[in-house]
């Protein structure tokens, strides 16, 4: 690419660089069209304890969002399986005999 002189007025600028493709700026081509995020209209309600909402606001504010978004981004990300309760009856019904057994053996 071709240098234009230093004496050049701004029209003479543009034209040369119209004319010109820069190799250190890349393909111009058209710009990436805008994705509009979806729309939120469903509203959940919450309540929280004047201690939990502290909480919440400060760690939103260390993460740099608005709380309703921290707690959406919160609330989205930790998708677990759902507590197994009757499972977990009856490991504890268990872990409580053997531990009856123990005091037998040892009383």
């Amino acid at each position: 690419m071709s240098d234009p002189k230093a004496e050049a007025g701004d029209r003479e600028l543009a034209d040369h660089y119209d004319r010109e493709e820069d190799p250190a700026q890349g393909d111009w081509g058209e710009p990436e069209p805008l994705r509009k995020p979806e729309r939120l209209d469903v509203t959940l309600s919450v309540r929280f304890t004047p201690s939990e909402i502290a909480t919440i606001r400060s760690r939103a504010e260390a993460a740099g969002l608005k709380p309703t978004a921290y707690i959406r981004q919160c609330s989205l990300a930790a998708e677990r399986a759902p507590i197994d309760r009757a499972l977990i009856t009856r490991t504890v019904d268990a872990l409580a005999r053997d531990l009856d057994d123990l005091r037998r053996a040892t009383g």
